[in-house]
């Protein structure tokens, strides 16, 4: 009778540990980092995107994710990132007015790795983001 209650419970036990082992990147956490206000300096090496309200580069060099609100101190900016080669992602949340100019965060990528990022920024109620961008950091 031992036994048997063993092996059920050995193969109840494979299938829950598979499942478990699967979903645990799905539960990752989003990074949140908030911008630090900084002096906007020439790099060719940063990849850009613009529109009238929001500006964002991604710059390989130093892993710096910059941002910068074109728009009103009403509007919330951000750039929405994830790694295409790992299991991070998040976002950077420029926390300053537009007059601030340029802020960054710094971030710690993986040498070598895509990043995929879009700007997004909230204005007159409603959530708006631009196309996706890709960048070898």
């Amino acid at each position: 009778m031992r036994n048997r209650i063993a092996a059920l419970l050995a193969a109840l036990a494979v299938p829950l540990f598979a499942v478990l082992g699967l979903a645990t990147p799905a539960f990752a956490a989003y990074e949140h980092d908030w911008t630090t206000n900084v002096t906007w300096y020439e790099d060719n090496s940063r990849e850009c995107v613009e529109n009238r309200y929001v500006s964002g580069c991604v710059q390989p060099a130093g892993d710096y994710i910059w941002l910068k609100n074109n728009g009103s101190a009403d509007y919330i900016v951000k750039i929405t990132w994830w790694d295409l080669d790992g299991d991070r992602e998040g976002y950077c949340t420029n926390n300053f007015s537009p007059s601030a100019g340029w802020t960054v965060c710094n971030k710690n990528f993986p040498e070598g790795h895509r990043i995929a990022w879009y700007v997004v920024y909230h204005a007159d109620g409603q959530w708006w983001s631009g196309s996706t961008q890709t960048t070898t950091v």
